[in-house]
């Protein structure tokens, strides 16, 4: 098991364990803590929407083949999606506002599955 561990494995671990011993040493570390996450949470958004960006753009032409019906349905399921994962924070904080994020996912999945059955057929 140990010879498994290689010495990138161990710089890592040790980059980790710097870390937290600075956040748990330093005053008001856990307020420079949360910066940090959201900093890191912010550039991890500035991805995807890159990502999502590229991917329409290299797309499009694909994306219009698939009709005006099937495309509200795309939109509509990002966007279903988005505002699902926006009020995650407070909508499972009880029994009813869990079931309804699981019925918000399933039906942006749902609407999803249209889409992509339609994209394989006209493709």
């Amino acid at each position: 098991m140990l010879a498994s561990v290689t010495a990138s494995g161990l710089r890592t671990a040790a980059i980790v364990i710097a870390i937290a011993v600075a956040v748990w040493a330093i005053p008001s570390g856990d307020r420079s803590a949360d910066a940090i996450g959201a900093a890191l949470s912010a550039l991890i958004l500035a991805a995807f929407v890159g990502i999502g960006v590229r991917l329409y753009r290299e797309g499009r032409g694909r994306i219009e083949t698939l009709g005006d019906a099937h495309r509200v349905l795309l939109y509509g399921a990002i966007g279903l999606v988005v505002v699902a994962m926006a009020a995650r924070p407070s909508m499972v904080d009880t029994g009813p506002g869990t079931l309804l994020w699981i019925v918000l996912l399933g039906a942006a999945v749902a609407m999803g599955a249209a889409v992509f059955q339609r994209w394989r057929e006209v493709a």
